[in-house]
């Protein structure tokens, strides 16, 4: 008799077991029903060990923190929207292009308290050599593209919205 591995079979079996969030199998006895010669018979296996995973401390944790200036769709006063198109401009990029249909964010990350990594998020307008916009086929408006540019220029705050 010759000792084989069976844990590709069970697999194969389709072997699985209900358990709550959280918990996990450290070790399991499993009943193995084989056929010898015209007679079946059964065979036990030795108990499986599952080790414990060795835990890892996160040496330097980081936060990922998203501001939104501006959500899709939604509906700015003329004074806002000059306040958005120069700090867009002032950090490169056309206002004329970006589409109010997606949102406007900032991304950061925080790392012991320090904050960097400043990434602004838009939806731009695909377009040609001179600016006209490409259609999407198979739909009424124009052909968008999730873009990312390095912040170079903060938002400052909207005075004319009181913070509580």
């Amino acid at each position: 008799m010759t000792e084989q591995k069976i844990g590709a079979q069970l697999d194969e079996l389709g072997l699985t077991v209900d358990l709550e969030d959280g918990d996990r199998v450290t070790e399991a006895v499993v009943t193995i029903t084989t056929t010898f010669e015209d007679y079946g018979g059964y065979m036990h296996h030795k108990p499986v060990h599952v080790p414990t995973p060795e835990l890892k401390p996160v040496p330097y944790p980081v936060e990922r923190r998203i501001i939104t200036v501006v959500e899709a769709n939604q509906v700015i006063s003329d004074e806002q929207r000059q306040r958005v198109c120069s700090w867009l401009e002032a950090n490169g990029i056309d206002p004329k292009f970006v589409s109010l249909e997606g949102s406007i964010t900032v991304h950061s990350r925080a790392l012991n308290g320090k904050q960097g990594a400043y990434q602004i998020r838009y939806t731009e307008y695909c377009r040609d050599e001179d600016g006209h916009k490409f259609m999407d086929i198979g739909s009424d408006g124009a052909l968008t593209v999730q873009r990312r540019v390095v912040q170079k220029v903060p938002l400052g705050e909207d005075l004319a919205v009181p913070l509580p």
